[in-house]
């Protein structure tokens, strides 16, 4: 099971970029070009936000079933092991302020009343989501103990 939940949580991972690249690309154009927020951009961020929603969900099942969560009860050698407050308290707590913010800027959009705030708001949100998530993804070039393969 462990398994299975790490491979899906490696292979939906290129989808959370893929469509955070491509949510993001949409808001730019969108304000670059002073265009109509259309249902294509309506769609980018909702697929933005799924993908988001469903890794979110697969990574606090993968964190209970590593036991990461019981890494609390001692804080200072969580704290004091890199690799282990990596998993712990880094990439765990990123991600979900991550997709907290997905979520913000997808309901703030939403009730936008023009256009060019629709795809302001997304670009700053979805923005500095997709960096969070980018930043926080384990990278096969991060150190040992964290790196992951590109693909399982």
């Amino acid at each position: 099971m462990d398994n299975l939940l790490i491979q899906s949580h490696n292979v939906l991972r290129w989808a959370v970029v893929i469509l955070g690249l491509y949510a993001v690309t949409k808001a730019i154009l969108g304000l670059l070009k002073k265009q109509e927020y259309t249902p294509n951009h309506n769609l980018s961020a909702t697929l933005f936000l799924s993908s988001v929603d469903l890794q979110l969900l697969l990574g606090l099942a993968l964190y209970v079933a590593r036991g990461w969560a019981s890494k609390f009860s001692d804080m200072a050698g969580t704290m004091s092991d890199s690799v282990t407050r990596f998993w712990a308290i880094e990439h765990a707590i990123t991600m979900i302020i991550a997709a907290v913010l997905v979520h913000i800027g997808r309901s703030k959009s939403k009730k936008a009343t023009t256009a060019a705030k629709k795809h302001k708001i997304s670009l700053i949100f979805f923005g500095i989501a997709f960096l969070l998530i980018m930043y926080m993804i384990p990278w096969s070039f991060k150190p040992e103990g964290i790196a992951r393969s590109l693909w399982p």
